[in-house]
């Protein structure tokens, strides 16, 4: 009689590769075992096949959806008209265990046996999720993974989120650069009026109007 909902899952390698993996696991900031734990899940969310779900998200699904799983589908789900015909084809959940970890994400379906299924496959997630948003863009990714040979569309999408995102040590350094601008113009008369952390402003005048710079700036070097 099974006592225990886990196995164990092991292998033997060399001293030389365990020092390796070690290092690797410090360069994360992870233990050795957080490391393999990391491993698997990658395995597991770029191959995973729907699976009858666990009991423990069955519970959660009935908490949420047996009301909603008795609708059908609309093709807008905010039309007065036709709520009764709707229903749940996927769901997308997070699910998390401590409060500062982060989530997992899992999709939660039906196969055509009526068999409530589990998947942790995070593309399959993100091509139903664009095929009902914006399949345009769903098509485009496809040939774009196609095109660049990449491994998935989820690695597709954040190469081209970061290609196209200027990298914080660009931001850092245009940020410095505008700390560090002049509050004179080339002529050395008129402050910068951009600029206010090098201004000091004298009391008693009214700055809601125009007044000549000498009278309410004073610039400091």
């Amino acid at each position: 009689m099974q006592t225990k909902n886990y196995t164990t899952i092991a292998t033997k390698i060399s001293c030389t590769d365990k020092k390796k993996l070690l290092t690797i696991a410090e360069a994360f900031g992870l233990s050795f075992y957080e490391l393999l734990q990391s491993l698997l899940l990658a395995i597991v969310r770029y191959f995973d096949k729907e699976a009858l779900i666990t009991y423990e998200n069955k519970m959660m699904v009935n908490a949420f959806g047996n009301i909603i799983f008795t609708l059908t589908d609309s093709y807008n789900p905010l039309q007065i008209r036709g709520n009764e015909s709707q229903t749940i084809q996927k769901a997308i959940v997070l699910v998390g265990r401590a409060k500062k970890s982060k989530p997992q994400p899992l999709m939660i379906s039906k196969n055509h046996d009526g068999n409530i299924t589990e998947s942790y496959n995070i593309d399959t997630m993100l091509n139903d999720f664009l095929s009902a948003s914006d399949g345009e863009a769903l098509e485009a990714l496809n040939n774009y993974r196609e095109k660049y040979g990449y491994f998935s569309l989820q690695q597709a999408l954040h190469d081209i989120i970061l290609q196209r995102t200027d990298k914080p040590d660009e931001v850092m350094s245009k940020e410095i650069g505008e700390m560090f601008t002049d509050t004179r113009t080339e002529g050395g008369l008129t402050p910068n009026f951009n600029v206010h952390y090098k201004k000091k402003y004298n009391k008693g005048y009214d700055y809601t109007s125009p007044t000549p710079h000498a009278q309410i700036f004073k610039v400091e070097f």
